[in-house]
């Protein structure tokens, strides 16, 4: 940026919503701010050459609650509106994961930002279905996170498998729940980590807030599927080794509950098996979508062709894991023409130059 950079801020209680941040902020200089010990170590850990400061939730006159006190600008992922809102900077909305449906009670909450940056068609096609009432400022630079996803090559890809202790020669089976609540961990990690084949790799990465700060139940899952892993080759479950980017670019197979890194994955053109289980099945979101959220039809249906971009492991009656693993992998192809339709309806071109366009808007707010 030519002229001076103000001091800027980016806040996230939550590891997921760092990643855009640390894009913005090799950019635009600043600091990340969190109030979680956690969230702080496995940010230094994947981004150690960006500035960070803890926030001490009793201690408003220092860290840093007083750095976003001073700050021109703030970034977020969420909308935080119990603590956001009291600070006198601009405020901007980056987003946590793709935001697949938006209702609009959601949109509420982003009345108080002066400036949303969206990630692309679909996250707008859901904004204009309520602009006319709420006015929000926006625009559409696309998905940040994308400037982090290394090319992928064969010396990235052995690299990455090298760090990792995984087999170059094999295939990778890359395995990413959603959060507790709505995912799939407490009922496929145990299955997936014993029937998958013993020819590929296998990553386990469970959701952040779930092996974080997980209860009784999750503690004694971890503690089952850690016992599967330790005994079977080429196999573990990472959570800061890598970052979600790298796993997507080694993974020759995402394994998911229809969330965002299985459309982020999208941008490798990365098959796709879905773990349709517990709430994460098609009938489950649909239900969610329309009794809960009251999603407009379009919007639901727009969602849902993640589930035709690859097989769908209890929907399409597979016997087992390794089954529907080798079926997805051998039959990839009659799928390419959907997840590229996919990726286009939720993040238009493919592109890795979103940040530059959000530090060009900021400057604005200088």
């Amino acid at each position: 940026m030519s002229n001076p950079t103000p001091e800027i801020a980016y806040y996230s209680p939550c590891l997921q919503g760092s990643l855009s941040m640390a894009v913005l902020q090799r950019i635009c200089g600043g600091t990340f701010v969190t109030n979680r010990a956690s969230t702080l170590k496995n940010f230094q850990g994947l981004y150690p050459d960006v500035k960070t400061k803890r926030r001490y939730r009793h201690f408003n006159w220092l860290g840093g609650h007083k750095l976003l006190q001073d700050a021109r600008v703030i970034f977020s992922g969420a909308s935080y509106s119990d603590y956001l809102p009291q600070f006198s900077a601009k405020k901007c909305l980056l987003f946590h994961g793709t935001y697949g449906s938006i209702p609009e009670c959601v949109f509420e909450g982003f009345k108080d930002f002066d400036h949303l940056f969206l990630i692309g068609p679909r996250m707008e096609e859901h904004l204009l279905r309520f602009n006319d009432k709420y006015n929000l400022e926006y625009s559409v630079p696309g998905y940040i996170p994308f400037a982090l996803y290394p090319d992928r090559t064969d010396v990235n890809r052995i690299a990455i498998l090298e760090k990792l202790g995984l087999n170059p020669k094999k295939k990778t089976i890359v395995y990413t729940p959603s959060k507790s609540t709505v995912g799939t961990w407490l009922h496929c990690a145990e299955d997936i980590a014993r029937e998958t084949p013993d020819e590929f790799n296998l990553i386990l990465r469970p959701h952040p807030n779930q092996a974080l700060n997980s209860n009784k139940k999750d503690k004694a899952s971890f503690k089952q599927v850690e016992s599967i892993v330790t005994n079977r080759p080429d196999c573990l479950i990472d959570l800061s080794v890598c970052s979600l980017p790298e796993l997507e670019c080694i993974a020759d197979l995402l394994i998911s509950d229809c969330n965002s890194p299985a459309e982020e994955s999208l941008f490798y053109d990365c098959p796709q098996l879905l773990a349709d289980a517990h709430l994460s099945s098609r009938a489950a979101f649909r239900e969610r979508f329309e009794s809960d959220q009251q999603l407009h039809p379009d919007d639901i249906d727009g969602y849902l062709q993640l589930f035709d971009c690859g097989p769908n492991r209890y929907a399409d009656g597979f016997e087992d894991w390794g089954t529907a693993i080798r079926f997805a992998i051998d039959n990839q192809s009659q799928y390419q023409a959907t997840r590229k339709k996919c990726f286009t309806y939720i993040f238009g071109d493919k592109d890795q130059s979103a940040a530059e366009r959000v530090a060009e808007t900021i400057k604005g707010f200088c």
